[in-house]
């Protein structure tokens, strides 16, 4: 009776620690899409944060305030599983920036505005660690090229004409996920820690089939 109970304890064991990966490979289920969403990347923030604090020092000096406004960052992935822990695939996302110089500390009249934004596409690499049929949790790694465009309009005092300028010039983009997790099956919804040309908050929706 006794050596009946352990095999069944080891039997328990042997299941339940074997690699998670290889418990569930959700070999019906190879591609995965979806789209995220969020506030700014690090690469955004450390682009549009220079901008900013310099506009920010000429205007101050001058007497002319400006405005920044940050518009998120927005993407679209695609992922196949190769392997029950690793998928491959690409990423592409756009994040916008706008800022505003005004001729008076009442803003009551606009001298410039600047446009800015970083289009990225990163082919992308994705390794779970924990796979369950409704929750996995994963890192990855990005590497591509950014397009990063800048735009500005300037306004003529006088006749009320404007003056159009643009600059445009292609990055190295990257990104490391820290920390991702899928909550769903068919459909889910996902959480996202990044350090890159993502959202370093990011939320999305996709599907797999």
């Amino acid at each position: 009776m006794k050596k009946t109970y352990y095999i069944i304890i080891c039997i328990f064991c042997l299941y339940n620690f074997q690699p998670v990966a290889a418990q569930h490979e959700h070999s019906d289920l190879h591609h995965e899409i979806g789209v995220t969403a969020g506030p700014i990347s690090l690469t955004g923030s450390v682009i549009y944060g220079t901008i900013g604090f310099w506009s920010a020092i000429g205007g101050s000096i001058s007497h002319k305030p400006i405005e920044m406004q940050l518009y998120g960052e927005y993407g679209l992935h695609y992922h196949y599983q190769i392997t029950p822990w690793c998928q491959i695939g690409a990423k592409t996302s756009a994040e916008c920036a706008k800022l505003t110089h005004y001729s008076d500390t009442l803003r009551t009249t606009i001298t410039s505005i600047n446009r800015y934004a970083i289009l990225s596409f990163m082919p992308s690499a994705r390794f779970t660690y924990l796979n369950r049929p409704w929750v996995r949790l994963y890192s990855g790694v990005d590497m591509g090229f950014a397009y990063f465009w800048s735009g500005s309009t300037s306004y003529e005092k006088r006749d009320g004409s404007a003056t159009k300028e643009r600059n445009d010039k292609f990055l190295f983009a990257f990104n490391v996920t820290a920390f991702g997790v899928n909550v769903g099956k068919k459909f889910y919804g996902m959480f996202e820690l990044n350090a890159g040309y993502d959202s370093m908050i990011t939320f999305g929706i996709g599907a797999r089939f």
